[in-house]
């Protein structure tokens, strides 16, 4: 006997939030409705995560089409040793050459005869860059369950 589940038990009624969200996400929202829900959204990061939800199903329904021609080349070149090898050897190079070279300056600028103003100058560049990238890094991390790309794989 073949026992089915009756419809009605998983019949639930979303809440306006949820269905604000997905008109949000489905670009259905016009007008002062727009403008409000952007409000709303700036204050409340439940509202966000929702939305964030929302985009991703759409992204994943659009990844499920086959592949195209192209990305099967790009998955073939991706597997190759010598690619892999390479890509690895390259961006090393560019992490030792970059770390070599803020080090090889930082001792070129506490060793020379600059003034002390010019010191100071160069040393708050560097370490406002510093500054910079640890913000952007956090923010990326903070926001990046908000991210509807981030399981995407291409």
């Amino acid at each position: 006997m073949n026992r089915h589940a009756d419809p009605s038990e998983y019949d639930f009624e979303p809440s306006s939030d949820e269905l604000a969200a997905m008109a949000y996400a489905d670009g259905e929202l016009h007008g002062e409705q727009l403008e409000g829900f952007k409000r709303r959204l700036a204050a409340d990061p439940q509202l966000g995560r929702a939305v964030a939800q929302y985009q991703s199903l759409e992204v994943m329904a659009r990844g499920m089409a086959p592949p195209e021609p192209a990305d099967y080349e790009w998955q073939r070149l991706e597997s190759e040793p010598g690619h892999q090898v390479g890509m690895r050897l390259g961006f090393l190079l560019i992490l030792i050459g970059a770390m070599g070279l803020c080090a090889l300056g930082a001792v070129q600028l506490l060793q020379s005869d600059m003034d002390p103003l010019q010191k100071t100058l160069a040393c708050g560049l560097l370490i406002g860059g510093l500054i910079l990238l640890a913000c952007i890094a956090r923010a990326r991390w903070r926001t990046l369950p908000f991210d509807p790309y981030r399981n995407v794989k291409r």
